[in-house]
């Protein structure tokens, strides 16, 4: 046997012995560090959950107060958009041309629901843009995922006015 073929054997079997220490022994190691991270990130969130909790509560209770203040009680969602836009639209100088039926999905899955508002005023671009602000900001309908402009002409008086088709999106 030659000095070659020692060495390319010793090579081989030093190869094996790494691949049977890491097998039985290296990855075995560094699954458990894995896991042992994961625990401990596990640990920390448990940890802040309180803390969160309360904050949690904290942010509730303001909601709640905000709700009490701007009149959003009672049984119908859309029976309080509805309200509150007939109030602002004597206030602001905008029309309420149509509104329609809450489009309602409910994802299998987690089995939660969102509500989608659809519905379209009229007036001058200030007045609509104070419109959608207040919803968004002042109640707490939920969350204006579009707003769309159209300006339209009435041929018979040949004026032109503008709409704002907004979507209005709650999660239930």
């Amino acid at each position: 046997m030659t000095q070659r073929n020692k060495n390319i054997i010793l090579i081989i079997g030093l190869l094996l012995v790494f691949l049977f220490a890491y097998r039985f022994g290296f990855a075995k190691t560094f699954a458990v560090s894995n896991e042992v991270t994961k625990l401990e990130q596990q640990k920390e969130a448990y940890q802040s959950a309180p803390v969160q909790l309360a904050a949690l509560a904290n942010k509730e209770k303001q909601l709640n107060e905000i709700l009490q203040k701007n009149n959003v009680e009672g049984s119908s969602l859309q029976n309080n958009i509805l309200r509150t836009l007939n109030t602002l639209s004597s206030d602001s100088g905008f029309t309420l041309v149509g509104f329609e039926e809450p489009h309602v999905f409910t994802d299998e899955g987690s089995e939660k629901t969102t509500t989608t508002y659809n519905f379209t005023i009229q007036g001058d671009y200030q007045s609509l843009i104070n419109v959608v602000y207040a919803l968004e900001q002042k109640y707490s309908f939920g969350n204006v995922i579009q707003m769309s402009f159209e300006k339209k002409k009435n041929f018979r008086t040949r004026k032109t006015y503008l709409q704002c088709n907004i979507l209005l999106q709650r999660l239930n």
